[in-house]
């Protein structure tokens, strides 16, 4: 009997590197078809090959198959590869496509080389230029020649923008200085071209565009711009030529089919134009229907159909296309701007209902979306006031109610109770007023009071089961859980699918860690519903709690896939990506997440803690810059901030936040301590002993003054202090953190074997600190005690059998003492973090080092997209590729390696491989 093998069982990494390497060869020899062809089969072999997903959509750009190239230069981005690889060619994409938004958004200069910097400034110009921003692509422009004043690339793009201003003379001042600076680049004969053009000047331009189309053959702005100036001349024959070519090498250019419509038009042929301009109607096609923009009391009828029936987004659509056609309807922006507050998109709604009070300031309604907008910020005095005015003029309740938030939000703790306590007497119908008042009882050991409040609602109407489940959720908060399970018991037995109690019920069940019981729970839940995304979340908690990371990362995804108002399950699933050091997965989620949540600071903070995971600080610095300004004087926030930019080489705005938090709360016990850190990085001596100085007045006795101590003398370099400092530190906290700080202050003072004989003690007396058990075997291997290194990270490993860091670590020991294991270690921490370029650069590294430079060289391909400032990878890939032969390409890897003078390398084998291949 035969055995049938399905495709993706005879697949293989072997066969898919084979595939690569022929496309290579292809795409060089510009045979595109072929390349993508073989490319896509290498794809079918190895669907996460990083070098195939990057040269395909090279390969369909070149071939003109853009939506193609987009998607696999997005699947590139998704699968890991650096955006330094691929941001020029996206960009060109999304330009072509006519979506310029989408490289303002997505194409950002930061982080990147100089060159480089250079190309993506001057393309983030063109799309401002076609946005209609001609002010920022002047900056844009002006900042690219600033990094490189020899560049024509810039001066190139700007050319049109200043023709379409009327700016001639500066048009050609430019478009002359370019082909001064590049007289080999086609797109600067172009614009001189266009100059000419547009200075009546038709046998310069038709030379220049001549000379455009001899340098490149391809340039389809040059050859419909000639064509164009060709059918004005009535020299139809050339131009014929022209669009001829267009339609075989540019079939899908819609500027060209005008061009022939204009042509057949001009010789009466109406079946030809018809086809011509149906050709371009079908591939631009962006019309709404005109009729309905018409009507605008249909379009705000529907607008509020849809609103009254939460479907927010088709609501939208008709109040867009309403105030596109009537900027000046107030209704129709009030709506959009509830429509902003209630989807908690407040960056929007802010400006809109600003405009909306200056044309009508009194206005309550106005007044209560913008308080709402403020309170959501955290901006409390604002919020308060607009709130104050709205209550004035109408006396409602909840107006009252919003007022009490805000004065609870600016710390008036007591006008805050007193305006919930005025709102629930006028209305004692009003929930919200009323559990958010016994809430702050609760808080306040008030539990007598709180309890009060929950049964007299309950007692006015029986049936509220969110009463009754808020009385459990007081009774667990005082400590009483027996009777919250109680509560939630009786409201579940009135109605078994009432979710919140029923979650209720397996957030005590997964503190207690009865797993199974709450899993049960859940399922029943997601049978009503399998997309309720509160299910899903707590799914995910749970499956988190339980250390169970991949069913964790599945309910959480889908949780945020299948809403959009909170952002708690995606900055759950950020998190467990970047434990499990998916770096590249976990900046996609956090990106996504704060487009949508662009004023949420809980967002913003986790997109500043990914990129720095990641290695891209300049990002991580902008994003801290914005989430300063929404912390506002708030000082956990504030320091948290300034622990981040400290992490991101910010140490001016890490001051920055600090005072913000001093400023909130002057005697802040984490800012005093943290801004010691923070001068004394900075160098500013005298400073760091003021601050200090403050730190101990004002908390003489607490350990944060104690730790800032230690950590001063250990950034001045006087290491005996710092020792001393953090063992009386650790004799009055014992804790692991302190433990560790010793080690560090240790092992920077050069007493390796005291560091080692400490942590041996430590972990001796602490069986179960598993930080400090790789700790040791870091420092064992540090101090080359292999044999003990290796006997300990056997036994990290074994405690910690998931721990991708210990096991590449691991690996790298086993590879420099030859222990054939090395290849098995490797292969598991990349298992564990497919997407960490160190860990393929390991494995890879492990191979070549065992004579298997081809099975090697995919990983460390994969390495290098991932991480191609990384010197060390790219010297490896080097070196593979010369063993194998391809020195043209080892060439160009170890030249990068050699412009990189921070790169340390070890200098024989750097010697041996520079001489192997002429450099």
């Amino acid at each position: 009997m035969g055995i049938g093998l399905s495709a993706s069982a005879l697949a293989t990494p072997e066969k898919a590197s084979s595939y690569y390497e022929d496309a290579l060869k292809r795409y060089e020899k510009n045979e595109m078809p072929a390349a993508v062809i073989q490319l896509k089969n290498a794809l079918q072999q190895d669907s996460k090959m990083l070098a195939a997903h990057l040269l395909l959509g090279k390969a369909l750009l070149r071939n003109g198959d853009l939506k193609g190239a987009e998607a696999a230069f997005e699947e590139a981005l998704k699968q890991g590869v650096n955006r330094g690889e691929v941001a020029l060619p996206l960009g060109r994409v999304y330009l072509a496509l006519g979506r310029p938004e989408m490289v303002i958004e997505r194409i950002s200069a930061a982080g990147l080389s100089p060159a480089l910097q250079v190309e993506v400034l001057t393309m983030r110009g063109n799309a401002y230029i076609e946005s209609g921003k001609n002010t920022l692509a002047v900056e844009s422009f002006e900042n690219a020649r600033a990094i490189d004043p020899k560049s024509a690339s810039p001066l190139v793009a700007e050319v049109p923008m200043l023709l379409a201003a009327g700016r001639l003379e500066q048009a050609k001042d430019k478009a002359n200085k370019a082909v001064e600076l590049a007289p080999n680049d086609a797109s600067a004969w172009n614009v001189k071209a266009a100059v000419q053009h547009a200075s009546f000047d038709a046998s310069g331009a038709l030379v220049a565009y001549g000379k455009a189309l001899t340098l490149a053959p391809n340039h389809v702005d040059a050859r419909i711009a000639r064509a164009a100036l060709l059918i004005d001349l009535k020299r139809d024959g050339e131009a014929r030529s022209d669009l001829d070519y267009l339609k075989i090498n540019a079939s899908d250019e819609p500027r060209a089919a005008y061009l022939r419509a204009v042509m057949a038009g001009q010789q009466n042929d109406a079946k030809a134009t018809n086809e011509a301009l149906t050709e371009v109607t079908r591939t631009i096609d962006t019309l709404p229907p005109a009729w309905l923009m018409r009507r605008e009391q249909l379009l705000m009828a529907a607008a509020l159909a849809h609103y009254g029936l939460g479907n927010h987004e088709k609501s939208r659509e008709y109040l867009d296309a309403l105030i596109a056609r009537s900027p000046n309807n107030f209704g129709a922006k009030k709506l959009l701007a509830s429509i902003y507050v209630d989807t908690k998109e407040f960056g929007r709604a802010q400006p809109l209902l600003e405009s909306l009070q200056r044309v009508k300031p009194d206005d309550p309604q106005v007044m209560f979306l913008l308080g709402s907008v403020n309170l959501a910020q955290r901006r409390y005095a604002q919020a308060s006031n607009l709130f104050e005015q709205a209550a004035a003029r109408t006396g409602a309740p909840e107006m009252t109610r919003s007022l009490g938030f805000s004065q609870l939000g600016l710390g008036q703790a007591d006008k805050g109770v007193a305006s919930l306590e005025k709102a629930y007497a006028a209305n004692p119908d009003d929930a919200r007023a009323g559990m958010a008042l016994a809430t702050i009882y609760i808080q306040q050991s008030k539990k007598d009071k709180a309890l009060k409040i929950a049964e007299a609602l309950i007692k006015r109407n029986p049936e509220n089961l969110t009463a009754l489940n808020f009385l459990g959720t007081l009774k667990g908060a005082s400590g009483d859980k027996a009777g919250a399970r109680a509560a939630y018991t009786q409201v579940l037995t009135k109605n078994p699918s009432f979710a919140p109690s029923a979650l209720n019920m397996v957030r005590l069940d997964v503190g207690e860690k009865r797993f199974d019981e709450a899993r049960r729970r859940l399922d029943m839940l997601l049978k009503q519903d399998s997309n309720d995304y509160r299910v899903l979340y707590e799914y995910g908690i749970l499956e988190q709690r339980a250390e169970r990371p991949v069913e964790a990362i599945r309910h959480l995804t889908k949780a945020g896939d299948v809403q959009r108002n909170d952002p708690s399950p995606t900055l759950v699933l950020i998190d467990i990506y970047l434990k499990q050091r998916q770096g590249d997965q976990a900046l996609t989620a956090a990106k996504l997440l704060a487009s949508k949540f662009a004023a949420n600071l809980k967002v913003q903070l986790a997109l500043a803690q990914t990129y720095l995971a990641i290695g891209d600080a300049a990002n991580a610095r902008a994003v801290l810059t914005g989430a300063t300004r929404l912390a506002e004087f708030e000082p956990r926030s504030q320091v948290t901030i300034a622990r981040l930019q400290i992490a991101a080489a910010n140490l001016d705005g890490a001051a920055y936040s600090l005072s913000k938090a001093l400023q909130g709360n002057p005697d802040d016990v984490a800012a005093l301590s943290l801004a010691v850190q923070v001068e004394a990085r900075r160098g500013n001596a005298a400073k760091a002993d003021e601050a200090l100085k403050m730190l101990n007045a004002k908390h003489p006795t607490s350990l944060d003054a104690a730790r800032a101590s230690a950590d001063l003398a250990m950034s001045r370099g006087k290491y005996p202090a710092a020792i001393a400092g953090y063992r009386k530190l650790l004799s009055r906290q014992e804790s692991t953190a302190n433990a560790l700080a010793l080690v560090e202050a240790q092992l920077a003072a050069g007493e390796l074997a005291k560091a080692v004989t400490f942590l041996e003690g430590w972990t001796k007396n602490h069986t179960k600190d598993k930080r400090a058990l790789k700790a040791l075997a870091e420092t064992q291997f540090q101090s080359s005690q292999l044999v003990a290194a290796k006997k300990t990270y056997q036994q990290v490993i074994a405690a910690t059998p998931n721990d991708a860091v210990s096991l590449n670590n691991y690996a790298n020991l086993l590879l420099l003492i030859n222990d054939p294991a090395a290849e098995e270690m490797a292969e598991r921490a990349l298992k564990l973090s497919p997407t960490h370029p160190a860990y393929a650069d390991t494995l890879g590294w492990v191979l070549v080092s065992k004579g298997q430079a081809e099975a090697g060289l995919r990983y460390l391909r994969d390495a290098r997209l991932r991480s191609p400032d990384n010197g060390e990878i790219r010297f490896h890939l080097a070196y593979a590729l010369a063993k194998l032969g391809r020195k043209s390409e080892a060439r160009e890897e170890l030249k990068a390696v050699l412009e990189n003078p921070r790169v340390a390398l070890d200098g024989a084998a750097l010697g041996l491989l520079k001489k192997d291949l002429g450099l």
